[in-house]
């Protein structure tokens, strides 16, 4: 009988010595000024659609200026909290950067929140100060109300709210809301160098509130300590794919953990320079990248749905595209092929790559190689640096060739420096999460097999280092004791051609007493209309065929104008059964959740 013993995974790549990590006084911010690629000050950091550019020198004295004033006028201290609640700007950066110079922890909220989704976050991480975009003034006023924050700072006197605007001159709000740029003029010629921290790692740089599949948000407690591993591990972890030469796009939301740590983070030590799309949309997207000849973008797969599927593709020149890294959620073989071969079709050398991380994770904990994708298609790729893992099943057994389980699926589980100092108010939750070994469990069911496993799903491709990512663990349908991966359901759906976007839950047959698949349909554009029940019966009779039986769409296939998602790409399931929860209270039939 195997014996529960921990079998450690460990990265392939040779461990970073602690000289390069976090040293006695560091800030973030300090570490960032370290500028390991020697890039002049005058490079762009950051460029607006319409060609403006904001430099690294302006970058580091505008935040030096507002770190002054943040301390000086705003009487914050270390570890006190200012929240941002902003679409993406070139101003986002010098916020986040002048916070961590004085010392002060970003709260990064969604802005997309809506006043009564603030409230949570707000009252949970009760910030001194918000900095928020024109036109989203009355949303946060009415969340400060209904969590109750004063709109007048106790210790300054000052309004506790702000406004962070990308426009040429300064913004004032219909309340006498004043701009940021107005504490940068007070400040004048005054500057604050990072202020050192004694312990980097029990400092918070950022609470950053997960998307959350269930119950509200958490808030997720990053330190200066997490992010500066973080960035020293990304070079080395991405095989040479990570350029300082290169411009990016940043397409996705500036306060999700993906886009904070490469766009604001990682590219500013490194010295990339990034092109700012304030919001998504495909056309802008599509224009920015033929205009400033992008090279590298992070994505989520419903931009691949776009790349893959969208006429609009044809209207632009994307042959400046080196690197598309994808993560926030899986994505699978099929679709990365068919980006790829999109892509190349239209010239330039594409090569398309998957990471894996989680808020918690700050964020990354693995990372493909773009060489390689073609072996290890939808691989996660392997293990950043100092970066340990375990493959643990539901019976709390460790699985591996040492005890006889190779190639079983198991909960994925991580240990290392960037792993979360905690939640925020939820210790609780925190204990649940990371064990007293100082194991994160992520709630993901992974794979890692050796070349030799039986599966032809990954026979070959694996030498125990690469992981693939098998489905949610508390997303698994289970169908008569079958489980049912929704993800490897929503990829064959996306094969089709007449679907667009796909998702797919299980619902609760009292009948059959078991589980069933039910797909959600978005058409694609070159669907050629008709009647949508026809397209559904269409599409599930087409997915009966290629799956074993316990796969099949027995819950049925529904037509929907879109999918819901999170800011980063994640679908909504949980909306998805609430809508199918309420359906069928009302109908009373034998069919729940």
């Amino acid at each position: 009988m195997p014996s529960n013993k921990a079998q450690i995974i460990p990265s392939p790549h040779p461990p970073i010595p602690a000289s390069q990590g976090p040293q006695a006084g560091d800030n973030l911010a300090s570490f960032l000024l370290r500028n390991p690629n020697n890039v002049p000050s005058t490079k762009p950091a950051y460029i607006r659609l319409d060609g403006h550019a904001l430099t690294r020198g302006d970058l580091f004295s505008l935040s030096s200026r507002l770190a002054w004033a943040l301390r000086s006028l705003l009487k914050l201290e270390v570890g006190s909290r200012v929240a941002i609640f902003s679409p993406n700007s070139t101003w986002y950066p010098v916020a986040v950067h002048a916070n961590l110079s004085a010392g002060v922890t970003s709260v990064t909220l969604s802005p997309a929140y809506g006043a009564e989704e603030l409230v949570h976050p707000l009252w949970d991480s009760k910030p001194e100060y918000i900095f928020v975009a024109p036109g989203l003034e009355g949303v946060v006023r009415e969340g400060m109300k209904r969590a109750g924050l004063p709109t007048t700072h106790p210790g300054s006197g000052r309004p506790t709210l702000y406004l962070l605007s990308d426009s040429d001159a300064h913004s004032t709000g219909p309340n006498g809301e004043l701009d940021v740029r107005t504490l940068i003029d007070e400040a004048g010629s005054n500057t604050l160098a990072p202020i050192p921290l004694e312990d980097a790692s029990q400092v918070d740089s950022f609470i950053c509130y997960s998307s959350g599949t269930s119950g509200k948000p958490k808030g997720v407690q990053l330190s200066h300590a997490n992010h500066i591993w973080m960035a020293v591990q990304m070079p080395l972890a991405r095989f040479g794919d990570y350029q300082h030469e290169d411009t990016a796009l940043a397409v996705l939301p500036f306060q999700h953990i993906f886009a904070l740590f490469h766009l604001i983070i990682a590219d500013i030590w490194y010295g990339v320079t990034v092109v700012v799309l304030p919001r998504f949309d495909f056309t802008q997207f599509l224009a920015a990248i033929q205009r400033y000849r992008i090279a590298r973008i992070e994505i989520v797969p419903p931009i691949c749905v776009l790349l893959a599927k969208s006429p609009l593709v044809e209207e632009y020149d994307l042959s400046s595209l080196k690197i598309l890294l994808c993560g926030a959620a899986p994505l699978s073989a099929e679709l990365g092929d068919a980006v790829e071969r999109r892509l190349r079709a239209r010239g330039g050398d594409v090569r398309l790559c998957q990471g894996y991380g989680l808020s918690e994770t700050a964020p990354s904990v693995s990372a493909g190689r773009a060489a390689l994708y073609r072996e290890i298609k939808g691989s996660i790729g392997t293990l950043f640096p100092n970066l340990e893992a375990r493959l643990v099943d539901e019976s709390g057994m460790d699985v591996g060739h040492e005890q006889g389980t190779q190639g079983k699926p198991g909960e994925l589980w991580v240990r290392g420096p960037t792993i979360m100092r905690g939640y925020l108010n939820r210790p609780d939750a925190t204990r649940e999460a990371i064990d007293e070994d100082g194991w994160f469990k992520t709630g993901d069911v992974a794979i890692a097999p050796e070349s030799g496993v039986s599966d032809p799903k990954f026979k070959g491709k694996g030498h125990g280092e690469h992981f693939w990512i098998v489905d949610r663990l508390k997303e698994l349908i289970k169908y008569k004791g079958f489980q049912v991966a929704p993800a490897e359901l929503e990829a064959l759906l996306l094969s089709h051609p007449s679907v667009g976007d796909a998702a797919v839950i299980g619902i609760h047959s009292e009948a059959e007493a078991t589980e069933l698949p039910l797909a959600f349909i978005v058409p694609s554009p070159s669907w050629s209309g008709g009647d949508e029940q026809t397209l559904a019966d269409e599409v599930r009779k087409w997915v009966d065929g290629r799956v074993a039986g316990h796969k099949r769409l027995r819950g049925g296939v529904r037509v929907r104008k879109v999918i819901p998602v999170s800011p980063s790409g994640k679908i909504l399931r949980r909306v998805l059964r609430d809508e199918i929860a309420q359906e069928t209270t009302a109908k009373g039939n034998g069919t729940k959740l």
